[in-house]
């Protein structure tokens, strides 16, 4: 009922269309309990008494009626379907915009798969309740409060003895939504584990290839196809064994009218105008309760599917903005960790960083070095909060960064990932992906500064080319060099590149690194590279070991010094020295 009275509170806007949806419904039910009384009349007071005048009137009313009660229809399920739109529209726009807020430690507990199952599946469950469910079910009430009500003025004796089943048929569609409530929810998880195991596939498909894995994975996704066809085989069996039951009541209740009934005609009791009329009144009785079953299955769907999706909604920023947050100024870039502590909350919480003090002047460049687990990636998450440290500060020009918004932070700050990520769309619109508002001069500029102009020059509609999801027809090269041509374009003052060289050519990245040493020039600049070119080129090299700086200074003054930087560099850096001199002689 929680889930349902969350769901009611998207209706609130909408008071217009709910008060014509329920004009409406009245409407058509009036003059559905008119239709059979009409029939009766017609055939008691025009045939039964040999009156073409009142057949031609009655069947003019009846004309009458049943076209009001098919304009009533009409505006009931416009109504209901255009509220249904409305609320899952608005439903569908507060999930984005949740998604769009939440940290990284969400997308890292949640499966991509499961995330998309419950936009799509479970949002569409909730459509379904909404959309015609919900107002049908009130209809149905009322249909079955009217019907019950004109059996009972038609004839009390008749109405009570067709409905003595009622009670029976209302006991088995109630006991129906108990059971099959827990099954739709079974469904509701396993499609969400389908969706996942086709997602994850359908992604690192090369892998698979790679490794021969189709066959395990086949296993894998009809192991999960079967649990799903299980989980909807057992609701399936719930419904076939309740809804033959269900008919068999409904036939008991004619057959009690056809009986009953039929003799109250022969001995003159009731005529036949009035035993049709019940016999169409039975149905409207009988329906409804039926019908019930049906909308009890679509309300226990959304029922299961609302915890869900308000699982999303309900899930903490844990980025918060401060109430009294303002708009950073336009920064210089002096960055300072101050006693920083930090551990993922999705994991065992083993601190990644323990009290790090780390200063970075305006302009320098730092190359951050360290092994697996040293801390490399979280110092370059902190500066942007894509996570907050448990303890301990970080600033920019001495502004605690959790003092600003985040869109203000993070407008002045350009990022290149380690996995570049391309949207499905052309090469200019991912280059301007930070600054929608760019001309094409800049666009094209900020491709030459990152080396990539070149090739989007040889591609079929230059700029304009579409490239596929996640870049798909470009190279590992050329897609890393429109993500660094998409940083620049923002002109940032802070730029973080995380082994942003790593997937390029010897030749492409000695261009790329003159190009990057003339535009990190005055900038403030984070790199996590493995490339000896970039370590020598840096302003300063920071060691992390242990979540700890350990050393810290020039690439010349770390090498004489034999400690840390040194193992990292006869183990890492210095074979790529070796490679490179034969190349260069």
């Amino acid at each position: 009922m929680v889930t349902l009275r969350r769901l009611a509170g998207y209706l609130r806007p909408f008071p217009g269309l709910i008060v014509l949806l329920f004009v409406a419904m009245l409407v058509a039910l009036a003059t559905q309990l008119m239709l059979p009384r009409l029939l009766g009349m017609v055939i008691d007071r025009g045939i039964g008494s040999g009156s073409m005048e009142a057949v031609v009137r009655y069947s003019a009313l009846l004309i009458v009626v049943a076209l009001t009660r098919g304009v009533g229809h009409y505006v009931q399920g416009y109504s209901q379907e255009r509220i249904g739109q409305e609320v899952i529209r608005r439903l569908r726009h507060d999930l984005f915009v949740r998604l769009q807020r939440l940290s990284f430690t969400f997308y890292t507990i949640n499966a991509t798969g499961d995330l998309m199952s419950r936009l799509t599946s479970d949002v569409m469950a909730i459509m379904d309740f909404f959309g015609f469910g919900m107002s049908e079910m009130i209809a149905s009430g009322l249909t079955f409060i009217g019907t019950v009500t004109m059996l009972l003025l038609t004839d009390w004796r008749l109405a009570l003895a067709v409905g003595s089943p009622v009670p029976v048929l209302m006991f088995f569609a109630f006991r129906f939504s108990s059971i099959v409530g827990p099954a739709w929810e079974a469904i509701r998880e396993e499609m969400g584990k389908l969706t996942t195991t086709l997602q994850e596939n359908v992604s690192g498909v090369r892998v698979v290839k790679s490794f021969a894995r189709q066959d395990l994975e086949i296993d894998k996704f009809a192991g999960r196809n079967i649990d799903t066809r299980q989980a909807n085989l057992t609701r399936a069996g719930i419904e076939s064994r309740t809804f033959p039951l269900l008919s068999f009541i409904t036939g008991f209740c004619f057959l009690v009218l056809y009986w009953y009934g039929g003799r109250r005609v022969l001995a003159g009791d009731m005529s036949i105008g009035t035993f049709f009329s019940f016999n169409w009144y039975l149905w409207g009785l009988i329906w409804p309760v039926r019908f019930l079953g049906f909308l009890i299955s679509l309300a226990r769907k959304a029922i299961a599917a609302g915890p869900r999706v308000f699982g999303i909604l309900d899930s903490d920023l844990e980025i918060p903005e401060r109430p009294d947050a303002g708009d950073m100024p336009p920064i210089r870039g002096h960055i300072r960790f101050e006693g920083v502590h930090f551990a993922f909350e999705d994991g065992d919480q083993t601190p990644v960083l323990k009290g790090l003090n780390l200063e970075i002047e305006p302009g320098q460049v730092i190359a951050v070095l360290g092994g697996t687990g040293s801390g490399k990636s979280s110092v370059i998450n902190l500066i942007p909060r894509f996570y907050d440290p448990q303890q301990g500060r970080i600033t920019i020009d001495g502004i605690d960064i959790r003092d600003v918004t985040l869109r203000s932070l993070r407008k002045q700050i350009g990022i290149v990932p380690q996995e570049t990520f391309l949207f499905s769309d052309t090469v200019r619109n991912n280059i301007a992906f930070g600054r929608p508002d760019a001309s094409l001069d800049e666009v094209k500029a900020a491709a030459h500064a990152g080396q990539a102009a070149e090739f989007i020059a040889e591609l079929p509609n230059g700029y304009d080319t579409r490239v596929g999801e996640r870049g798909t027809g470009l190279s590992g090269g050329q897609k890393q060099r429109i993500a660094i041509a998409r940083a620049l374009l923002t002109d940032p003052r802070i730029l973080i590149l995380d082994e942003a060289t790593s997937s390029v050519d010897a030749e492409t990245e000695y261009a790329l690194q003159v190009a990057l040493q003339e535009l990190m020039r005055n900038r403030t600049s984070i790199v996590i590279a493995q490339r000896l070119s970039t370590v020598q080129n840096a302003d300063k090299v920071v060691v992390l070991k242990d979540g700890q700086v350990v050393e810290e200074g020039t690439h010349a003054e770390l090498l004489q010094r034999g400690g840390e930087y040194t193992r990292i560099y006869n183990l890492q850096l210095r074979p790529q020295q070796d490679i490179a001199s034969p190349a260069a002689s």
